[in-house]
């Protein structure tokens, strides 16, 4: 109740106090202190604890995990599976898969992939094998991700499925075969979401496949009812920019309504214009971006980067002062999300 409560101190000290402890006791203290984040107290309370079960590791990888220490939660997923010889569970694998995207450990959705083959892996909850799917396309091995999602029978693919493979051509600018991914999809029957459609605008953008990255965005609003958030736009424009199409690209970032209007999608365009040395209308794209954030400085210095390559030197000086006036420093401070 005090673990719940967010009082571990309290909890701490009636665990002290208890003449019998079991499993039960001891992992309830344990998922108390991650659930309010004191991970160390709970790594203090597993270290001394007599018989560790698969709930207790699993207790703790996830604490690691949701607190962003990912090397300590793959430290500690190792040190169970190879050392200790723990199965995992797969609250255990879905526990660990994102210290393994953001660490990029190959070896670890190998590790996985592996015990699944040699359990069964229809065994596996369908969730585990999305994630796996996805853990393999993140850490550089799309062959991999492709035979994982090969392993999961044609009746068991859901949407994630489908979309975790999508994703992973895109981001290794697969574009064709992401194309014909969703072809299979939706003769399997499975509608696509807009998860789906921006891994499909994605993978096209990179593809340099503008028209059919159009004809996706039309399928998406007119045979689906789904209407474009900002991450499509953003695709949206970055595909046509990479192919020097800028005016249609700020047409439609004109056409963005105000209240989902994001600077990011104005300085992937002023990229595009410093790729494409379109001058004219890199000031009128900065004047956007101005209109929204004035102290990143790499928006000035591009800008100025435009009109110097152009032979504006004047005009390109200018912009350096005003980026001076306006004591503006090197990060930026807004994404897509």
């Amino acid at each position: 109740m005090y673990g719940e409560c967010g009082l571990v101190g309290e909890a701490k000290k009636v665990f002290d106090e208890m003449p019998v402890r079991n499993s039960v006791t001891w992992n309830a203290l344990i998922s108390g202190c991650i659930k309010w984040g004191d991970v160390k107290v709970a790594r203090a309370v597993f270290d001394v604890m007599p018989e560790k079960n698969v709930i207790s590791w699993t207790g703790l990888i996830d604490g690691y995990t949701r607190m962003g220490r990912f090397n300590e939660a793959l430290s500690l997923f190792r040190e169970m599976v190879v050392v200790e010889g723990i199965k995992p569970s797969e609250v255990t694998l879905l526990a660990i898969f994102p210290a393994i995207w953001n660490v990029r450990c190959l070896e670890c959705c190998g590790m996985i992939h592996a015990y699944g083959e040699k359990s069964g892996i229809d065994v596996f909850d369908i969730r585990v094998m999305n994630s796996l799917v996805d853990a393999y396309a993140k850490c550089g091995s799309i062959d991999n991700a492709v035979r994982a999602f090969e392993d999961i029978s044609d009746e068991r693919r859901n949407l994630v499925s489908w979309s975790s493979i999508i994703s992973g051509y895109a981001m290794h600018g697969m574009a064709k075969e992401a194309s014909d991914s969703y072809k299979m999809m939706v003769d399997a029957g499975i509608e696509p979401n807009r998860i789906t459609f921006l891994s499909m605008l994605n993978a096209c953008s990179h593809g340099g496949l503008v028209e059919e990255g159009l004809e996706f965005l039309r399928k998406m609003v007119d045979e689906f009812g789904i209407q474009p958030d900002i991450k499509h736009y953003g695709c949206l424009i970055d595909m046509l920019g990479r192919e020097g199409r800028l005016e249609e690209a700020e047409k439609i970032a004109l056409e963005i309504p105000n209240t989902m209007s994001n600077v990011v999608i104005w300085r992937t365009l002023l990229g595009a214009c410093s790729f494409h040395d379109n001058a004219d209308m890199g000031e009128r794209v900065m004047q956007k971006i101005m209109e929204m954030e004035k102290q990143y400085g790499g928006d000035y210095v591009l800008l100025s980067n435009i009109l110097a390559g152009m032979g504006r030197y004047v005009d390109s000086e200018g912009v350096r002062r005003v980026m001076d006036e306006q004591n503006a420093f090197k990060a930026p401070g807004v994404s897509f999300a």
